[in-house]
């Protein structure tokens, strides 16, 4: 009987693992989609800077 809720704790901590993991890669996959922003040394990038 103990063996079984072993067991059954061992499924639960496997299922969490790869739950992890697939979040982890869905995470990765969602940054490398988004628009990255590109700072040019030519214009200030401050929000303090003076336009015109």
């Amino acid at each position: 009987m103990i063996a079984f809720y072993l067991s059954l704790i061992a499924l639960g901590a496997a299922g969490a693992a790869v739950i992890r993991e697939l979040a982890a890669k869905q995470t990765k996959q969602r940054a490398a989609l988004r628009p990255v922003r590109i700072q040019t040394a030519d214009r200030p990038t401050s929000h303090n800077a003076r336009r015109g």
